[in-house]
């Protein structure tokens, strides 16, 4: 993908412009979708309510996103087919939302690779640091694996209606962070979800010391001074509000993050085929418009992150690539068994080189 250059302060989205204009005031601008009691004739359906939750803030564009979703349905339902959101994490972290999902409480949500991986653990393997490299190759894996992911979904009482994802990782840090010496001293505090398996493991093996804290609790420990590194996409990093404790972000894209729209099998069998139908092909063409919008948002954001914050962007060195590199191979090897099989990181290995070979 080639990346253009653009003019921050026009172009970048609202939230990062507000970020770095008003100094003390909040960014995000607050979209607010009111859903009020409609009156129907005598013979409409009961309207349906689905209750969807998300780490996402407001007037992020992933909540832009679902708000126009949302709004879309409704008109196309004659407002028997409703979303109420609960966005910024006010229903706890992602696997909060899971067991919530499960009890019946909420229906949907937009979550990471950690909230889906509750659901459906092997689908973490996307998370895996390095496995891929570019968007073409994660959008070449998704696509064939659509069908097996789907069915991997419902199989566990919920219905995939979108899978995308929040950008390539990078390390923020405040001191430059361009050898695994850097990240290995003692005085570096690396955050890590208190659930992610993944990102546990490979810094075990790298011999990385972690704060495991939830995504709720990293903008507080961070002002706490208890953590003082993390790896995050620039527009999260953005979106969150976390970029103001950083100084410096490494070039090394550690990862990718990925996560996926899901709602409770329960509940959309409470639709009818037609608000079913309706459902599954809005919702993947929002989809298909939050990853493109997504992936210009991160370009955005790190132009902004240097222009308007001051994060210096330090060269990960060649060595520290290669080191990187082997214990994210050690990692992918060593949770074979208890994340996913081996047979399905062989089928994504095998994608990934037959994608490689042709492109």
């Amino acid at each position: 993908m080639k990346k253009q250059k653009t003019d921050v302060k026009q172009h970048a989205p609202q939230e990062v412009q507000h970020a770095f204009s008003m100094r003390g005031i909040p960014f995000v601008g607050v979209i607010l979708l009111l859903f009020g009691m409609l009156c129907f004739p005598i013979g409409h359906l009961v309207a349906e309510s689905i209750k969807f939750a998300t780490l996402a803030p407001k007037g992020s564009t992933w909540m832009n996103n679902f708000d126009a979703m949302a709004k879309e349905l409704r008109s196309k339902t004659d407002g028997e087919l409703q979303f109420r959101f609960y966005p910024n994490g006010v229903q706890g972290d992602e696997p909060d939302v899971v067991r919530k999902m499960r009890a019946g409480l909420l229906h949907a949500g937009a979550m990471t690779a950690t909230g889906l991986g509750e659901i459906q653990q092997e689908v973490l393997i996307f998370q895996l640091p390095r496995m891929f490299k570019t968007y073409d190759e994660v959008d070449y894996v998704r696509e064939h694996l659509r069908e097996e992911l789907d069915k991997a979904f419902e199989d566990a009482g919920y219905v995939l209606l979108g899978m995308g994802d929040i950008g390539f990782y990078y390390i923020f840090s405040n001191q430059p962070i361009t050898t695994m010496a850097d990240l290995q001293a003692p005085k570096v505090k690396v955050w890590v979800r208190t659930s992610d398996k993944i990102g546990l493991e490979f810094y075990k093996n790298a011999q990385v010391a972690t704060v495991p804290r939830e995504v709720t609790q990293v903008l507080s420990s961070l002002y706490a001074g208890q953590i003082n590194a993390v790896s995050v996409s620039p527009y999260a990093c953005v979106a969150l509000q976390w970029y103001p404790k950083f100084k410096y972000m490494s070039d090394f894209p550690v990862s990718v993050g990925v996560g996926a729209t899901v709602i409770t099998k329960e509940k959309f069998d409470r639709l009818s085929p037609e608000q079913q139908q309706l459902l599954r092909e809005t919702a993947d063409k929002y989809q298909i418009e939050l990853i493109q919008k997504i992936r210009e948002d991160n370009d955005k954001a790190l132009e902004a992150l240097q222009q308007k914050a001051g994060i210096k962007v330090v060269e990960f060195k060649e060595d520290a690539r290669k080191a990187w590199d082997a214990i994210a191979v050690e990692t992918h090897n060593a949770l074979v068994g208890e994340i996913y099989s081996q047979t399905f990181l062989d089928k994504i290995n095998a994608l990934l080189q037959e994608y490689r070979a042709n492109n």
